[in-house]
Protein backbone atom coordinates (compact mmCIF):
# COMPACT_ATOMS: atom_id res chain seq x y z
CA UNK A 1 0.00 0.00 0.00
CA UNK A 2 1.22 3.63 -1.39
CA UNK A 3 2.39 5.67 2.17
CA UNK A 4 0.22 8.45 1.01
CA UNK A 5 -2.62 6.28 1.43
CA UNK A 6 -1.79 4.24 4.28
CA UNK A 7 -1.30 7.39 6.50
CA UNK A 8 -4.75 8.60 5.52
CA UNK A 9 -6.36 5.10 6.48
CA UNK A 10 -4.54 5.43 10.22
CA UNK A 11 -5.47 8.53 10.65
CA UNK A 12 -8.89 7.72 10.30
CA UNK A 13 -8.71 5.07 12.74
CA UNK A 14 -7.21 7.21 15.52
CA UNK A 15 -9.93 9.57 14.87
CA UNK A 16 -12.77 6.90 15.26
CA UNK A 17 -10.85 6.61 18.88
CA UNK A 18 -9.97 10.08 19.56
CA UNK A 19 -6.48 9.95 19.00
CA UNK A 20 -5.22 12.35 15.84
CA UNK A 21 -3.27 14.61 17.12
CA UNK A 22 -1.09 15.49 13.91
CA UNK A 23 -1.69 16.51 9.93
CA UNK A 24 -0.75 14.31 7.05
CA UNK A 25 1.91 14.58 4.90
CA UNK A 26 2.92 12.60 2.00
CA UNK A 27 6.58 11.60 1.79
CA UNK A 28 12.35 6.24 -22.43
CA UNK A 29 12.75 9.46 -23.82
CA UNK A 30 10.60 12.70 -22.50
CA UNK A 31 7.65 12.88 -24.49
CA UNK A 32 7.38 15.86 -26.67
CA UNK A 33 5.82 18.91 -25.16
CA UNK A 34 2.22 20.30 -26.13
CA UNK A 35 3.20 22.77 -28.98
CA UNK A 36 7.19 23.39 -29.38
CA UNK A 37 6.15 26.37 -31.49
CA UNK A 38 4.38 27.80 -28.31
CA UNK A 39 5.96 29.08 -25.10
CA UNK A 40 4.71 29.40 -21.90
CA UNK A 41 2.67 32.29 -21.10
CA UNK A 42 4.58 35.09 -20.08
CA UNK A 43 2.39 36.71 -17.86
CA UNK A 44 1.45 33.36 -15.99
CA UNK A 45 -2.14 34.59 -15.16
CA UNK A 46 -2.71 30.46 -13.51
CA UNK A 47 -0.31 31.57 -11.30
CA UNK A 48 -0.05 32.50 -7.71
CA UNK A 49 0.57 36.32 -8.69
CA UNK A 50 -3.24 36.49 -9.81
CA UNK A 51 -5.04 39.75 -8.66
CA UNK A 52 -8.66 40.07 -7.85
CA UNK A 53 -11.60 42.39 -6.88
CA UNK A 54 -13.03 40.38 -4.83
CA UNK A 55 -12.28 40.70 -1.20
CA UNK A 56 -10.88 38.43 0.76
CA UNK A 57 -12.51 36.61 3.57
CA UNK A 58 -11.89 36.89 7.29
CA UNK A 59 -9.01 35.06 8.47
CA UNK A 60 -11.15 33.52 11.47
CA UNK A 61 -14.41 31.98 11.92
CA UNK A 62 -16.76 31.04 14.75
CA UNK A 63 -18.23 28.07 12.76
CA UNK A 64 -17.89 24.39 13.37
CA UNK A 65 -16.22 22.26 11.07
CA UNK A 66 -18.42 19.92 9.57
CA UNK A 67 -19.42 16.83 11.54
CA UNK A 68 -16.87 14.22 11.13
CA UNK A 69 -13.69 16.49 10.29
CA UNK A 70 -10.64 16.08 12.19
CA UNK A 71 -8.34 18.39 11.39
CA UNK A 72 -4.15 18.05 11.82
CA UNK A 73 -1.76 20.07 13.08
CA UNK A 74 -2.08 24.02 12.67
CA UNK A 75 -5.76 23.30 12.21
CA UNK A 76 -5.55 24.18 8.26
CA UNK A 77 -6.80 20.75 6.67
CA UNK A 78 -8.55 18.01 7.45
CA UNK A 79 -6.76 15.00 8.73
CA UNK A 80 -8.87 12.63 6.47
CA UNK A 81 -10.50 13.77 3.17
CA UNK A 82 -14.20 14.04 3.82
CA UNK A 83 -16.54 13.13 1.08
CA UNK A 84 -17.86 14.81 -1.72
CA UNK A 85 -21.27 14.70 -3.10
CA UNK A 86 -21.68 11.04 -4.93
CA UNK A 87 -20.51 10.41 -8.43
CA UNK A 88 -22.74 7.26 -9.47
CA UNK A 89 -21.17 5.47 -12.34
CA UNK A 90 -22.75 2.81 -14.44
CA UNK A 91 -21.57 -0.16 -16.32
CA UNK A 92 -21.85 0.07 -20.07
CA UNK A 93 -23.15 -2.76 -21.82
CA UNK A 94 -21.44 -4.12 -25.10
CA UNK A 95 -21.89 -2.00 -28.03
CA UNK A 96 -23.99 0.84 -25.77
CA UNK A 97 -23.14 4.55 -26.00
CA UNK A 98 -21.13 5.59 -22.86
CA UNK A 99 -22.46 9.63 -21.87
CA UNK A 100 -20.27 12.32 -23.77
CA UNK A 101 -17.69 13.00 -21.32
CA UNK A 102 -16.00 16.87 -21.04
CA UNK A 103 -13.21 17.60 -18.69
CA UNK A 104 -13.11 21.47 -18.15
CA UNK A 105 -9.70 21.75 -16.40
CA UNK A 106 -7.53 25.17 -14.85
CA UNK A 107 -3.80 25.52 -14.45
CA UNK A 108 -2.78 27.64 -11.51
CA UNK A 109 -6.44 28.00 -10.11
CA UNK A 110 -5.67 31.24 -7.81
CA UNK A 111 -7.41 34.64 -9.03
CA UNK A 112 -10.60 34.49 -6.15
CA UNK A 113 -12.93 36.46 -8.22
CA UNK A 114 -12.20 34.05 -11.60
CA UNK A 115 -12.97 30.91 -9.65
CA UNK A 116 -16.15 32.63 -8.22
CA UNK A 117 -17.21 32.76 -11.56
CA UNK A 118 -16.64 29.33 -12.88
CA UNK A 119 -18.00 27.94 -9.52
CA UNK A 120 -21.31 29.77 -10.29
CA UNK A 121 -21.19 28.69 -14.08
CA UNK A 122 -20.71 25.02 -12.91
CA UNK A 123 -23.52 25.32 -10.01
CA UNK A 124 -25.86 26.27 -13.23
CA UNK A 125 -25.76 23.09 -15.26
CA UNK A 126 -24.43 20.27 -12.34
CA UNK A 127 -20.71 20.48 -13.84
CA UNK A 128 -17.76 19.91 -12.36
CA UNK A 129 -14.57 21.13 -13.36
CA UNK A 130 -10.46 20.03 -12.54
CA UNK A 131 -8.34 22.69 -10.50
CA UNK A 132 -5.03 22.38 -10.78
CA UNK A 133 -3.60 24.69 -7.62
CA UNK A 134 -0.57 26.08 -8.65
CA UNK A 135 1.17 25.58 -4.44
CA UNK A 136 2.63 28.80 -4.22
CA UNK A 137 -0.75 30.59 -4.61
CA UNK A 138 -0.65 29.23 -0.94
CA UNK A 139 2.49 30.88 0.07
CA UNK A 140 2.82 34.18 0.90
CA UNK A 141 5.50 36.97 -0.49
CA UNK A 142 7.20 37.12 2.40
CA UNK A 143 7.86 33.44 3.68
CA UNK A 144 8.98 32.95 0.02
CA UNK A 145 12.03 31.32 1.18
CA UNK A 146 10.51 28.34 2.19
CA UNK A 147 10.18 27.19 -0.84
CA UNK A 148 13.43 25.49 -2.12
CA UNK A 149 13.80 25.58 -5.83
CA UNK A 150 14.84 22.70 -7.39
CA UNK A 151 17.67 23.81 -9.61
CA UNK A 152 17.55 27.12 -8.73
CA UNK A 153 18.27 29.59 -5.77
CA UNK A 154 15.35 29.27 -2.94
CA UNK A 155 12.59 31.27 -2.95
CA UNK A 156 12.59 31.38 -6.83
CA UNK A 157 9.13 30.99 -8.67
CA UNK A 158 8.41 32.02 -12.47
CA UNK A 159 4.90 33.26 -11.24
CA UNK A 160 5.51 34.48 -7.90
CA UNK A 161 4.22 34.26 -4.71
CA UNK A 162 0.69 35.17 -2.80
CA UNK A 163 0.76 38.91 -1.91
CA UNK A 164 -0.44 38.21 1.56
CA UNK A 165 -2.36 35.81 4.26
CA UNK A 166 -5.43 37.32 3.64
CA UNK A 167 -5.35 36.63 -0.48
CA UNK A 168 -4.72 33.10 0.91
CA UNK A 169 -7.78 32.98 3.06
CA UNK A 170 -9.83 33.94 0.37
CA UNK A 171 -8.03 31.43 -2.13
CA UNK A 172 -8.83 28.55 0.55
CA UNK A 173 -11.95 29.41 1.15
CA UNK A 174 -12.79 28.64 -2.58
CA UNK A 175 -11.17 25.86 -2.41
CA UNK A 176 -13.25 24.62 -0.10
CA UNK A 177 -16.50 25.59 -1.48
CA UNK A 178 -14.90 23.87 -4.54
CA UNK A 179 -14.58 20.38 -2.96
CA UNK A 180 -18.19 20.45 -1.04
CA UNK A 181 -19.35 21.26 -4.68
CA UNK A 182 -17.71 17.99 -5.64
CA UNK A 183 -15.21 19.76 -8.11
CA UNK A 184 -11.37 17.90 -7.70
CA UNK A 185 -8.41 19.69 -6.52
CA UNK A 186 -5.22 18.65 -8.56
CA UNK A 187 -1.85 20.24 -8.92
CA UNK A 188 0.31 22.67 -11.40
CA UNK A 189 3.13 22.33 -8.78
CA UNK A 190 5.08 25.26 -7.69
CA UNK A 191 8.15 27.59 -9.38
CA UNK A 192 6.54 27.00 -13.00
CA UNK A 193 10.05 27.12 -14.48
CA UNK A 194 10.67 26.03 -18.38
CA UNK A 195 12.93 25.67 -20.38
CA UNK A 196 14.64 27.41 -21.50
CA UNK A 197 15.60 28.94 -17.91
CA UNK A 198 18.37 26.74 -15.87
CA UNK A 199 16.41 24.88 -13.68
CA UNK A 200 13.70 23.69 -15.88
CA UNK A 201 10.78 21.40 -15.26
CA UNK A 202 12.82 19.40 -18.01
CA UNK A 203 15.98 19.16 -16.18
CA UNK A 204 14.82 18.05 -13.06
CA UNK A 205 16.12 14.40 -11.77
CA UNK A 206 14.09 12.07 -9.39
CA UNK A 207 15.57 14.04 -6.36
CA UNK A 208 13.68 17.08 -7.65
CA UNK A 209 10.54 15.67 -8.15
CA UNK A 210 10.19 14.07 -4.84
CA UNK A 211 11.36 17.32 -3.46
CA UNK A 212 8.91 19.35 -5.47
CA UNK A 213 6.04 16.60 -4.07
CA UNK A 214 7.08 16.82 -0.64
CA UNK A 215 6.90 20.94 -0.72
CA UNK A 216 4.20 21.53 -2.65
CA UNK A 217 2.09 18.83 0.17
CA UNK A 218 3.37 21.34 2.94
CA UNK A 219 2.44 24.29 1.28
CA UNK A 220 -1.14 23.38 1.01
CA UNK A 221 -1.39 21.05 4.55
CA UNK A 222 0.69 23.49 6.56
CA UNK A 223 -1.22 27.02 4.84
CA UNK A 224 -2.50 28.00 8.08
CA UNK A 225 0.87 27.81 9.75
CA UNK A 226 2.83 29.57 6.76
CA UNK A 227 0.60 31.99 6.88
CA UNK A 228 0.03 33.40 10.74
CA UNK A 229 -3.17 32.08 10.42
CA UNK A 230 -4.58 31.21 14.29
CA UNK A 231 -8.10 30.21 13.88
CA UNK A 232 -8.40 28.97 10.18
CA UNK A 233 -11.47 27.34 8.63
CA UNK A 234 -10.44 24.33 7.97
CA UNK A 235 -9.74 22.72 4.44
CA UNK A 236 -12.09 19.94 4.10
CA UNK A 237 -8.96 17.75 2.36
CA UNK A 238 -5.33 17.31 2.75
CA UNK A 239 -3.30 16.74 -0.04
CA UNK A 240 -3.65 13.28 -0.44
CA UNK A 241 -6.59 13.90 -2.70
CA UNK A 242 -4.58 15.00 -5.47
CA UNK A 243 -4.50 12.35 -7.96
CA UNK A 244 -3.25 13.88 -10.53
CA UNK A 245 -1.48 16.65 -12.42
CA UNK A 246 -0.24 19.25 -15.74
CA UNK A 247 3.09 20.07 -15.14
CA UNK A 248 4.40 23.45 -16.01
CA UNK A 249 4.46 23.96 -19.60
CA UNK A 250 3.55 20.84 -20.18
CA UNK A 251 7.23 19.08 -19.55
CA UNK A 252 9.20 16.73 -17.72
CA UNK A 253 11.06 13.74 -18.71
CA UNK A 254 8.30 11.29 -18.42
CA UNK A 255 10.33 8.63 -18.01
CA UNK A 256 11.79 10.33 -14.80
CA UNK A 257 8.87 11.79 -13.28
CA UNK A 258 6.07 9.58 -14.10
CA UNK A 259 7.78 6.74 -11.41
CA UNK A 260 7.24 9.42 -9.02
CA UNK A 261 3.81 10.29 -9.79
CA UNK A 262 2.93 6.48 -9.46
CA UNK A 263 5.11 6.76 -6.00
CA UNK A 264 2.83 9.45 -4.99
CA UNK A 265 -0.64 8.45 -5.78
CA UNK A 266 -1.53 9.26 -8.65
CA UNK A 267 -4.05 8.13 -10.97
CA UNK A 268 -3.27 9.71 -14.50
CA UNK A 269 -1.59 12.71 -15.81
CA UNK A 270 -2.54 15.47 -18.12
CA UNK A 271 0.37 16.87 -19.45
CA UNK A 272 0.39 15.22 -22.75
CA UNK A 273 -0.56 16.57 -26.39
CA UNK A 274 -3.18 13.96 -28.33
CA UNK A 275 -5.96 13.03 -30.06
CA UNK A 276 -9.80 12.76 -30.72
CA UNK A 277 -9.70 9.43 -29.13
CA UNK A 278 -10.34 7.19 -26.25
CA UNK A 279 -7.81 7.56 -23.48
CA UNK A 280 -5.39 4.67 -22.29
CA UNK A 281 -3.24 4.10 -19.77
CA UNK A 282 0.48 4.55 -20.43
CA UNK A 283 3.07 1.88 -19.48
CA UNK A 284 3.25 3.19 -16.13
CA UNK A 285 -0.17 2.57 -15.22
CA UNK A 286 -1.08 6.01 -15.38
CA UNK A 287 -4.34 7.28 -17.41
CA UNK A 288 -3.33 9.48 -20.30
CA UNK A 289 -5.75 12.49 -20.25
CA UNK A 290 -4.09 14.77 -23.07
CA UNK A 291 -4.86 18.37 -24.42
CA UNK A 292 -6.67 17.43 -28.22
CA UNK A 293 -5.34 18.23 -31.43
CA UNK A 294 -8.77 20.29 -32.78
CA UNK A 295 -9.69 22.80 -35.53
CA UNK A 296 -9.15 26.57 -34.73
CA UNK A 297 -12.46 27.91 -36.46
CA UNK A 298 -11.98 30.88 -39.05
CA UNK A 299 -8.35 30.74 -38.72
CA UNK A 300 -7.32 27.89 -41.10
CA UNK A 301 -5.48 25.78 -38.71
CA UNK A 302 -5.53 23.35 -36.08
CA UNK A 303 -4.45 23.35 -32.45
CA UNK A 304 -4.22 21.82 -29.32
CA UNK A 305 -7.18 22.15 -26.82
CA UNK A 306 -6.05 24.99 -24.60
CA UNK A 307 -6.59 28.26 -24.19
CA UNK A 308 -2.66 30.09 -24.12
CA UNK A 309 -2.63 27.73 -27.49
CA UNK A 310 -5.60 29.23 -29.08
CA UNK A 311 -3.99 32.75 -28.29
CA UNK A 312 -0.63 31.87 -29.68
CA UNK A 313 -2.95 30.16 -33.10
CA UNK A 314 -5.83 33.67 -33.25
CA UNK A 315 -3.28 36.42 -32.39
CA UNK A 316 0.49 35.52 -32.11
CA UNK A 317 0.08 34.84 -28.53
CA UNK A 318 -0.38 38.19 -27.55
CA UNK A 319 -2.72 38.94 -24.77
CA UNK A 320 -4.03 42.55 -26.08
CA UNK A 321 -6.28 43.32 -28.79
CA UNK A 322 -8.89 45.84 -29.80
CA UNK A 323 -12.30 45.10 -29.50
CA UNK A 324 -12.81 43.81 -32.89
CA UNK A 325 -10.68 40.88 -32.86
CA UNK A 326 -11.85 39.92 -29.10
CA UNK A 327 -14.65 39.74 -30.40
CA UNK A 328 -13.25 37.68 -33.38
CA UNK A 329 -11.74 35.53 -30.97
CA UNK A 330 -14.33 34.91 -28.48
CA UNK A 331 -17.12 33.83 -31.22
CA UNK A 332 -13.98 31.62 -33.06
CA UNK A 333 -13.18 29.52 -29.50
CA UNK A 334 -17.09 29.28 -29.06
CA UNK A 335 -17.30 27.53 -32.52
CA UNK A 336 -14.11 25.31 -32.13
CA UNK A 337 -15.50 23.86 -28.66
CA UNK A 338 -19.03 23.49 -30.22
CA UNK A 339 -18.06 21.89 -32.93
CA UNK A 340 -15.07 19.18 -31.59
CA UNK A 341 -18.22 18.42 -28.82
CA UNK A 342 -20.24 18.09 -31.95
CA UNK A 343 -18.07 15.26 -33.89
CA UNK A 344 -17.39 13.31 -30.99
CA UNK A 345 -20.60 13.10 -29.46
CA UNK A 346 -21.90 11.86 -33.17
CA UNK A 347 -19.17 9.87 -33.23
CA UNK A 348 -16.60 8.16 -31.32
CA UNK A 349 -17.90 9.46 -28.03
CA UNK A 350 -14.29 10.15 -26.97
CA UNK A 351 -14.32 12.19 -23.66
CA UNK A 352 -13.35 16.16 -24.79
CA UNK A 353 -10.72 17.68 -22.61
CA UNK A 354 -10.08 21.29 -23.02
CA UNK A 355 -7.37 23.43 -20.22
CA UNK A 356 -7.38 26.48 -19.59
CA UNK A 357 -5.80 29.27 -17.33
CA UNK A 358 -7.36 32.01 -14.90
CA UNK A 359 -6.81 34.81 -17.50
CA UNK A 360 -8.59 37.94 -18.48
CA UNK A 361 -6.44 37.41 -21.89
CA UNK A 362 -7.96 39.87 -24.80
CA UNK A 363 -11.00 41.14 -23.51
CA UNK A 364 -12.14 38.18 -21.92
CA UNK A 365 -12.50 36.42 -25.29
CA UNK A 366 -11.56 32.74 -23.86
CA UNK A 367 -13.78 33.11 -20.20
CA UNK A 368 -16.17 34.31 -22.29
CA UNK A 369 -16.21 31.39 -24.85
CA UNK A 370 -16.12 28.91 -22.09
CA UNK A 371 -18.73 30.38 -19.91
CA UNK A 372 -20.89 29.96 -23.08
CA UNK A 373 -20.47 26.56 -24.13
CA UNK A 374 -20.94 25.14 -20.91
CA UNK A 375 -24.21 26.54 -20.48
CA UNK A 376 -25.04 25.88 -24.28
CA UNK A 377 -23.19 22.24 -24.61
CA UNK A 378 -25.11 21.45 -21.63
CA UNK A 379 -28.50 22.44 -22.97
CA UNK A 380 -28.03 21.21 -26.52
CA UNK A 381 -26.83 17.06 -26.06
CA UNK A 382 -29.22 15.47 -22.97
CA UNK A 383 -26.44 13.19 -22.36
CA UNK A 384 -23.54 15.21 -22.09
CA UNK A 385 -21.56 15.51 -18.64
CA UNK A 386 -19.01 18.05 -17.62
CA UNK A 387 -17.05 15.43 -15.30
CA UNK A 388 -13.79 16.12 -13.41
CA UNK A 389 -10.43 14.15 -14.57
CA UNK A 390 -10.92 12.30 -10.97
CA UNK A 391 -14.72 11.14 -11.80
CA UNK A 392 -13.42 10.04 -15.53
CA UNK A 393 -11.22 8.30 -13.69
CA UNK A 394 -13.60 6.68 -11.64
CA UNK A 395 -15.48 5.62 -14.62
CA UNK A 396 -13.44 4.29 -16.59
CA UNK A 397 -12.05 1.61 -13.76
CA UNK A 398 -15.96 0.57 -13.53
CA UNK A 399 -15.94 -0.28 -16.87
CA UNK A 400 -15.36 -3.82 -18.70
CA UNK A 401 -12.01 -3.73 -20.20
CA UNK A 402 -13.10 -5.46 -23.28
CA UNK A 403 -15.70 -2.60 -23.46
CA UNK A 404 -12.93 0.16 -23.11
CA UNK A 405 -11.14 -1.87 -25.50
CA UNK A 406 -13.83 -1.60 -28.29
CA UNK A 407 -14.13 2.27 -27.15
CA UNK A 408 -10.64 2.63 -27.72
CA UNK A 409 -10.68 0.54 -31.03
CA UNK A 410 -12.97 3.26 -32.72
CA UNK A 411 -9.68 5.32 -33.56
CA UNK A 412 -9.01 9.09 -33.65
CA UNK A 413 -12.05 11.07 -34.19
CA UNK A 414 -12.10 13.10 -37.17
CA UNK A 415 -14.31 16.19 -38.51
Amino acid sequence: MRPRVLVPLLLALAAALGLVVGAVLPGSSSAPTADSSTPAPSDPTGGATESSSAEPLPTDSSASPAVGEVTGEGGGVSAVNLPQPDFPVEKLAPGEKPPQFVTISFDGSCSLDIMRHYLDTAEQVNAFFTFFISGLCLLPEDQKFLYETPGREAGSSAIGFADDAQEVVGRVANYKEAYERGHEMGTHFLGHWCEPNDGSVNSWGPAEWQSEFAQDAGFMDNWAANNGITDPIPLPFNYSVVQGARTPCLEGQRDVMYPIFVENGFTYDASNPGSLQWPVKNDYGLWEFPLQTMKVVGYDRSNLSMDYNFLCAQNDCQQEADQATCDRIEQSTYDSLMAATDALYNGNRAPFFFGNHFNTWVCGAYQNAITRYVLDAAAMYPDLKFVSNAQLVKWLEAQDPAVLKQLVAQGVQSY
